[in-house]
């Protein structure tokens, strides 16, 4: 073997060992930036299930405050509301009608019936797609007359409750409102 072919041979190996070695660094950087991938995903789910869970709580205790806020007999106020997350509707019972059966019967959403029928613990729901779910209580709360099934709810518009709150004195009436914008 002459001194040329021993250069080649060597020249041959070093290029295969560097092409392995290369490969090895690509694959390791694609791990790394999935890695990160997968870390700020997880990250930025998380702070957003966080707002939501914010943004309910906010809502949870403007509705109280509004209710206790718009008892004075004769006020009407009507309010825009921002609707957290993924609430779809807002539902009210009447609380002078939850021990009754037949006042709460003829409710259109059988889970709110079900719920205040067996236990009265939730006249405040809210609805998240197909999922009902009570979030309070609030003795204050009536709805008109004219509400034939006792139980009502106010669909979100624009990513906004339009409600109107008629102060009764002892209770405050709610509906909802034809405020746009």
């Amino acid at each position: 073997m002459n001194k040329k072919e021993t250069i080649k041979n060597s020249k041959g190996q070093n290029s295969k060992g560097q092409v392995a070695g290369q490969i090895f660094i690509y694959i390791m950087a694609v791990i790394v930036v999935g890695g990160i991938a997968l870390i700020g995903y997880s990250a930025i789910k998380s702070i957003v299930a966080k707002s939501c869970d914010a943004e309910k709580i906010t809502f949870k205790t403007d509705m109280d405050s509004m209710i206790e806020r718009y008892t004075s007999y004769g006020s009407v106020n009507q309010k825009t509301i921002s609707a957290p997350c993924d609430y779809d509707a807002v539902c009210f019972v009447d609380y002078s009608m939850m021990k009754n059966v037949k006042g709460i019967s003829n409710c259109a959403n059988n889970i709110i019936k079900d719920s205040v029928l067996a236990s009265g613990d939730n006249n405040i729901f809210v609805i998240s797609g197909k999922k009902t779910t009570g979030i309070g209580f609030n003795s204050l709360i009536s709805l008109p007359a004219s509400q034939q099934n006792n139980c009502t709810c106010i669909v979100a518009r624009n990513n906004n409750f339009y409600i109107t709150f008629n102060g009764k004195g002892a209770t405050v009436e709610i509906s909802g409102s034809s405020i746009t914008g």
